[in-house]
């Protein structure tokens, strides 16, 4: 498996758990009650994942991108939830929460851990590039 075939393959993922928090943003929500997981702790979570699976390809120099192209989701879909959706508000705290977990996902990449899914390739499968 060459770099190239291997980023396309990353992106692919990382594009899928994108539309995945998409339709959950958007999709009628079912009633959970909030003593199992708070919806704050979930948007954390969600964009936590988001941005540390971008950051596996992601170049040191470019993590910035990455890191405010989750945060440009968060804000439109909290757009999208108050302009197109009866069932769901946009919160500012929802929002903050995306942030957050963003920001721990960037600590974590930016200790010199961007790239680190082509580094884990490179380590178990030998750079066959």
């Amino acid at each position: 498996m060459s770099e190239a075939w291997l980023r396309r393959l990353w992106v692919a993922a990382t594009l899928a758990l994108a539309f995945a928090i998409v339709y959950w943003s958007l999709a009628p929500q079912p009633p959970v009650p909030e003593s199992v997981l708070s919806d704050k702790v979930g948007h954390a979570l969600a964009y936590f994942t988001l941005a540390l699976l971008g950051s596996g390809i992601a170049a040191p120099d470019r993590l910035w991108v990455t890191m405010l192209r989750c945060l440009l989701l968060g804000a439109a879909l909290e757009v999208a939830q108050g302009l197109f959706t009866l069932q769901r508000i946009a919160e500012w705290g929802d929002l903050l929460a995306d942030l957050a977990g963003i920001l721990v996902a960037w600590l974590i990449a930016g200790w010199g851990r961007a790239g680190w899914g082509l580094r884990a390739f490179a380590r178990f499968f030998g750079s066959r590039t």
